[in-house]
């Protein structure tokens, strides 16, 4: 029974790892869209629901009910040069590299199957998995077949990098 109650506590933390992992990622992006720019920037998790709003100055996060292993952050790319768009788009794997690396810490200096330990692992894997699919080149549509492109921010800075300058 202790063995069901530890996997529960590992997928319940994997799952809420996903949801803060992502406004993590975005929080990332968001900083350096707010260091590198004079703009407001939306910092935005979930791509779909409800939707809940809150403006801190420049930022504006905002929160949707549904699609919450998505996020984005927003701001007027087209008015920044390509290294600025370029330093945004790294924010986001830095902060989920720093959150990996975090977790990876905390998990070797736990006692291995420790409800701790637990705690640790979940997190890692969910922030570990967020990290994999920002710096994979691929592009996708989190509200279906008709919805907006995203773009990973692998793909992103791959297309920032390689494309002939205007």
């Amino acid at each position: 029974m202790l063995l069901v109650g530890k996997l529960v506590c590992l997928i319940a933390c994997y799952l809420g790892g996903i949801v803060s992992g992502v406004f993590l990622h975005e929080l990332g992006h968001s900083v350096m869209a707010l260091l590198t720019t004079r703009q407001k920037v939306a910092l935005e998790v979930g791509s779909a629901g409800a939707r809940k709003e809150l403006r801190l100055g420049r930022l504006e996060l905002v929160g949707r009910s549904r699609g919450l292993r998505y996020g984005a952050t927003r701001y007027d790319r087209e008015s920044e040069s390509r290294g600025v768009q370029a330093v945004v788009a790294i924010g986001g794997p830095l902060a989920s590299s720093l959150a990996v690396l975090l977790f990876a810490w905390l998990l070797v200096n736990s006692v291995v199957g420790d409800w701790v330990w637990i705690v640790w692992l979940g997190l890692l894997v969910a922030n570990f998995r967020i990290l994999i699919v920002a710096v994979w080149p691929i592009e996708y549509r989190p509200d279906g077949p008709e919805g907006e492109v995203w773009l990973s921010d692998g793909l992103d800075l791959w297309r920032l990098l390689t494309s002939k300058h205007d």
